[in-house]
């Protein structure tokens, strides 16, 4: 059976996290464009891409918890109750490729929490390559 590493499996994760969030909110953002001339099934597929990335990206995060510790592992707990939160807030909007308020409004607010949780994620493991300004060194 083939192994790998927790450090190909977290960059795995990260990776099809961030091409999730940033598909998702290309689908939320693309509609408020409307001088750009796109079908409407564009936002659309590119959601339903960021949805598959998304529990992709959960699935690929599966068993990295065995490597934190306590304290860790608890922000590791609400990060994924967070992502996992928002990107079930997102499914009504991808079902249906009318626009609908409650649904746009519903995928903001599954935005907003995907963020949230992905800036709460970046407090599992400490990485160097990009730090938001109110990071400690």
């Amino acid at each position: 059976m083939l192994r790998i590493s927790p450090k190909l499996k977290l960059r795995t994760h990260a990776a099809l996290g961030i091409s999730s969030v940033l598909l998702l909110a290309t689908k939320v953002f693309l509609p408020l464009f409307e001088n750009i001339e796109i079908s409407i099934l564009v936002p659309l597929t590119l959601g339903r891409i960021g949805a598959i990335a998304g529990v992709a990206a959960f699935l690929s995060g599966g068993g990295l918890g065995k490597f934190l510790t306590e304290k860790r592992s608890k922000v590791a707990e609400i990060h994924m109750i967070l992502m996992l939160s928002g990107l079930l807030l997102q499914v009504p909007s991808l079902s249906d490729p009318a626009p609908d308020l409650f649904k746009n409004v519903t995928a903001g607010v599954g935005l907003l929490i995907l963020g949230v949780g992905w800036i709460y994620g970046r407090r599992i493991f400490r990485r160097t390559l990009f730090k938001f300004p109110w990071e400690t060194k």
